[in-house]
């Protein structure tokens, strides 16, 4: 390895990875939960998971360093936020099968994003 390709900080470096992986673990957690509540149809269980699993991958994004020029970051983003917009409208209609069906898009698009986060 080159002087140059060496980094400045090699501790902080770490640090700062370990503490990415432990937010993805905390993101895992929250999808983990949400996930059982969308198994027992719970929907005020399912809601505080969505907040939770949201939550957690948000914190993950500000550790979590993008390229300037990355598109897929954003769009992971605008996925989430879609997912989210149409869970909370099937929320506020009382429709038990939206919830569901919308709190599992949203455990599945807070992963893709995490997953993208941590492999950058």
């Amino acid at each position: 390895m080159a002087a140059a390709d060496q980094p400045d900080d090699p501790a902080g470096e770490l640090k700062h990875l370990l503490a990415v992986r432990a937010e993805r673990f905390a993101t895992e957690q929250a999808v983990h939960l949400l996930r059982q509540a969308i198994k027992l149809g719970d929907t005020a269980r399912i809601a505080v998971g969505v907040t939770a699993a949201i939550d957690a991958v948000d914190h993950l994004a500000t550790l979590a360093t993008a390229p300037p020029d990355d598109t897929t970051s954003t769009q992971l983003r605008t996925q989430l936020h879609n997912c989210q917009t149409s869970f909370h409208k099937a929320h506020q209609q009382g429709d038990t099968d939206g919830v569901i069906g919308r709190g599992e898009l949203i455990s599945d698009a807070v992963m893709n994003y995490a997953i993208y986060l941590t492999n950058l």
